[in-house]
């Protein structure tokens, strides 16, 4: 264990006997092998005091134990920076040591794309990855996310569920265009009754995955999780915790990659919900609008779909 004291050096900050009480919490939690809580009680004595190096070297050997290796190595990085801008040559080495320790066991994922387009986003998770950084990401083991975006394209999203050590590559093939299909106004009646009947079966759909969603992702949880309770049990993946005076919800791996499952459900919920309403809107807007028979049509409706918009185009007059 990396013995270091709560701050570096003197500091004037009035939080820092608050740091250090939580600083020593989370040294013996850490001792006890209870690292989730460990990790809780560091992140909030560096919040307290951001100039403990001490602090941000035994929050990496925190996440380390719990298995996140390249969250540990970046916050091992981080000190070792710090410890050298300070002339703190002790913490630096110690964060060199785990660096070298930590380096065979971090995942890697290289990530190509078919072509690279004028406004385009890499999210890995949550976190936008840097062109010059997608032929080597280090992530922590387990199940990860990535989306690619871009102007007037459909987002491209897949998943990867990573060991550690592995080394992978995610192929991200091109991205699809906006699409517009034109309908012609001699056939915009009966169109239009088949959109709004394929759109209502897409909103009771919708409302179908929606719950399924829900109930899916609190299946993860203890009963009492529900109401805003602290609970956990051995049998669920997924707990809540105080932390800071505030009920957090807390997961393990598996838990984690049963809520990702659950909110991929609520997206395709919330597309089938939205796709539904644009075809119903569209359904009634080619029905009543229609010509009588033997009216010459005057206008085309067209069904606009790209990245970040969706929606119809009348065009001609009535």
């Amino acid at each position: 264990m990396i013995c270091g004291s709560a701050a570096a050096a003197p500091t004037v900050d009035e939080n820092k006997a608050e740091a250090d009480r939580l600083f020593y919490e989370g040294r013996d939690l850490l001792a006890q092998g209870k690292a989730d809580e460990a990790c809780a009680k560091f992140e909030l004595s560096f919040k307290k005091d951001p100039y403990a190096i001490g602090t941000l070297l035994n929050l990496g050997l925190c996440r380390e134990t719990s298995g996140k290796v390249a969250t540990a190595a970046r916050l091992f990085a981080e000190a070792r920076q710090r410890a050298k801008d300070q002339a703190l040559p002790e913490y630096q080495e110690a964060a060199e040591r785990r660096l070298a320790l930590l380096a065979p066991r971090i995942p890697h994922v290289q990530i190509t794309l078919a072509e690279v387009l004028p406004d385009q986003r890499v999210l890995l998770d949550d976190l936008v990855v840097d062109p010059d950084q997608l032929r080597d990401v280090i992530v922590d083991p387990g199940p990860h996310t990535i989306v690619v975006t871009a102007r007037d394209r459909l987002p491209y999203e897949t998943r990867l569920d990573i060991k550690e050590a592995e080394r992978t590559t995610v192929a991200i093939p091109k991205l699809e265009g906006r699409v517009v299909v034109a309908v012609e106004t001699s056939k915009r009646r009966p169109i239009g009754k088949i959109l709004v009947a394929s759109g209502a079966g897409l909103a009771l759909g919708s409302v179908a995955l929606g719950l399924w969603s829900r109930q899916k992702y609190w299946s993860a949880f203890p009963d009492r999780s529900r109401d805003g309770d602290v609970a956990r049990d051995s049998r669920h993946d997924c707990w809540t915790e105080l932390v800071d005076s505030q009920v957090e919800r807390q997961c393990n791996a598996e838990g984690s990659a049963t809520l990702d499952r659950a909110r991929t459900i609520g997206h395709l919920a919330t597309g089938a919900a939205i796709a539904g309403g644009l075809a119903i809107a569209g359904g009634l807007v080619l029905w009543l609008t229609a010509p009588e028979d033997g009216e010459t049509p005057r206008t085309a409706l067209q069904l606009d779909v790209g990245t970040g918009h969706a929606g119809f185009v009348v065009r001609g007059g009535f």
